[in-house]
């Protein structure tokens, strides 16, 4: 089966059932001039159509809709396909293929940096440092700086008061 008539059998219903427009619906035609066993599913296709018709119109008893929609959901939660193949399903979908083409070229990318950058090989783990940096807060991070300000500030205070200077006051 070729590409061409997997496209006319998706849409073979809405070619039947004329909710198509004639335009579309005139390259499926032609199609099926020349192809037997796509003409074979829409001979098919119309007669289930025919039968639809004739049983006439139908109409749901009442919490039909609303008990259906709940056992239909109730089903679908307990059997969901596997990620693996919900994955599949979505990248052959046609209408995903630019999505598709844009994740795989983006995964090449990043698995072709880690491959030729990597991660940096780490220096061993000293297990004394490891103790330490667990006892250290984010309070401690945060006030070691302004702290080591003010070593140097007092530094520098005591090199001034140990420099003798005959115009300095003295307190």
């Amino acid at each position: 089966m070729s590409d061409r008539c997997q496209d006319i059998l998706d849409r073979l219903i809405e070619a039947t059932t004329g909710s198509m427009p004639p335009h579309e619906r005139a390259g499926i035609v032609e199609h099926l001039a020349g192809c037997e066993r796509c003409r074979e599913e829409a001979a098919a296709i119309e007669v289930a159509v025919a039968h639809l018709r004739a049983a006439g119109r139908f109409t749901a008893p009442p919490g039909f809709w609303a008990e259906f929609t709940d056992r239909l959901n109730e089903r679908i939660a307990t059997r969901r396909l596997p990620l693996a193949a919900r994955l599949r399903r979505w990248m052959a979908s046609p209408r995903h293929a630019w999505g598709t083409a844009v994740v795989t070229a983006a995964l090449v990318v990043a698995v072709a940096a880690v491959v030729r950058f990597g991660p940096a090989p780490s220096a061993p783990r000293d297990p004394e440092n490891a103790k330490a940096r667990a006892l250290i807060t984010e309070t401690m991070t945060s006030t070691l700086p302004s702290l080591a300000e003010m070593l140097e500030t007092m530094r520098a205070g005591l090199a001034q008061d140990s420099d003798p200077s005959p115009d300095r006051p003295r307190p």
